[in-house]
């Protein structure tokens, strides 16, 4: 499996660190772990998204409020900060950000050579063309796969399929590939926390809602029936795979075990394996202190898939 990383991932959260959970330094502890690891490639993704991308996917009123401190503070799901530099929260978060919209393009160009890849980063399915929220700014899997259109990497005929099993649902992604019906989305999230969109869930193909605390047998269970409805004839498989499904995550409600999420992955691997449709996975939400552990348990378990 080739695995996408740059220390640039890495998000030095200052004093937004004691404002939200999320761990910044998790990709570096990844890396340092997995990276002795025979048969795993490891590939610095080599500069971040061209800022003309995202302009190019994003809508217009997008475009400028990227540039408003009160509207990133917002999606970012932190205070309103008065003294806070907007040139801090462009270097310390954002910028990683861009590096790993990158890692998601470059994965999926991997991807489509027929080898698995893994982006540490990226997963940011609550963004959209229209909105950043969610700690999502930029959705990346929608600008990877503009990008691949325009490289004729893919054709307009070429089926996507998006399996999601962050702890939240993927409402930006949803909402993206809303008109899209070459795109199949695969969605399984905790039903009782953010976000409450009825219409981009009614956009999900195959919808596994949960309840909060839902166990980990039952997670399971409900992930391969959903699994078993997939068939063939993808050119590729997106996968967030978030690790907020974690009981010890603040924010995702569930509780799964690191043993579960290594289940979890396999679940995934083993249907594309077996239809034959390569794999992105994608870092996607994971804001509890296990999260960098379940990330490296599932590639140490399966970085030969």
């Amino acid at each position: 499996m080739i695995i996408y990383y740059h220390p640039q991932y890495n998000f030095n959260l200052g004093i937004l660190g004691w404002l939200h959970p999320f761990d910044g330094k998790k990709f570096a502890k990844v890396h340092k772990r997995i990276a002795g690891l025979e048969g795993i490639t490891i590939v610095h993704v080599e500069q971040p998204i061209d800022a003309d991308v995202i302009n190019g996917f994003v809508g217009e009123l997008l475009r400028r409020l990227l540039d408003s401190k009160r509207y990133i503070l917002q999606a970012l799901e932190v205070p309103y900060i008065p003294l806070l530099p907007f040139s801090i929260i462009d270097h310390r978060i954002l910028v990683p950000m861009r590096w790993a919209v990158a890692g998601t393009l470059a994965a999926a160009r991997t991807s489509l050579t027929g080898v698995n890849a893994w982006n540490l980063a990226g997963g940011y399915h609550h963004a959209s063309k229209k909105n950043a929220q969610g700690f999502c700014i930029y959705n990346d899997v929608g600008i990877a796969v503009e990008e691949l259109l325009a490289e004729n990497a893919l054709s307009a005929k070429d089926e996507i399929l998006i399996i999601d099993v962050d702890a939240h649902h993927g409402n930006g992604n949803a909402y993206v590939f809303m008109e899209n019906d070459k795109v199949t989305i695969l969605d399984i999230y905790n039903n009782d926390i953010y976000p409450r969109s009825d219409y981009t869930k009614e956009r999900v193909n195959i919808n596994i809602q949960l309840r909060m605390h839902t166990s980990a047998d039952e997670y399971l269970s409900k992930l391969k029936s959903g699994l078993d409805k997939i068939r063939g004839g993808y050119k590729v498989a997106f996968v967030v795979a978030g690790t907020d499904v974690l009981e010890s995550d603040p924010l995702g409600g569930l509780n799964l075990s690191i043993a579960d999420c290594v289940a979890r992955d396999k679940l995934v691997l083993d249907k594309l394996h077996s239809l034959s449709i390569p794999a992105v996975f994608l870092g996607g939400g994971g804001y509890g202190r296990e999260s960098a552990a379940a990330i490296i348990g599932s590639i140490s378990a399966h970085y030969r898939m």
